[in-house]
């Protein structure tokens, strides 16, 4: 009986543990103002990172999400944007802003909320913008590919919105 229960307790103990190391993050995109903007204002792509593991937290320089736009309706000025403490925009031309956690480290069950500056150019839409989470090797300044972490589940790895200009 006693092997028994060390048995149950040994198996109990790795499951638990196996878990507790598993991380997954995502990723969801929306654009304000449901989506509309006029030619020549200014919304705001709301872009949030997820967590979404009860122990582990995401170190520094490990994502690059990439956010890939309608260039022909819409741009994405030099300022304006509300980044986290930490992150930086790595990339900015030709249609996709690619982004870096850099040194913010994202706590277990936690979540950041980026809002990315939108201005209208021309009448059309609405057309979808694509959000994709990719990871790092954790090393500044973080434009390296990298393995995703252990565990993580690639479905919500992607996120699309819309825009339409008027």
């Amino acid at each position: 009986m006693k092997n028994l229960l060390r048995c149950a307790l040994l198996f109990f103990a790795l499951v638990s543990s196996e878990s507790l190391l598993a991380q997954n993050m995502m990723i969801n995109l929306l654009t304000r103002n449901s989506g509309v903007v006029k030619k020549g204002e200014i919304v705001f792509l709301e872009l949030t990172i997820n967590n979404t593991s009860p122990a582990t937290a995401l170190s520094i320089y490990k994502l690059r999400p990439q956010i890939s736009f309608p260039s022909d309706l819409v741009s994405i000025p030099d300022d304006g944007h509300v980044l986290p403490k930490g992150w930086t925009i790595l990339v900015k031309k030709d249609g996709v802003v690619t982004l870096s956690n850099g040194t913010d480290i994202i706590p277990e069950n936690d979540s950041r909320t980026i809002l990315i500056a939108m201005k209208g150019l021309n009448s059309g839409g609405p057309i979808t913008i694509n959000g994709n989470l990719y990871f790092s090797n954790g090393t500044a300044p973080g434009t390296s590919n990298g393995a995703a972490p252990k565990q993580d589940k690639t479905v919500d790895n992607f996120s699309t919105t819309s825009i339409k200009v008027i």
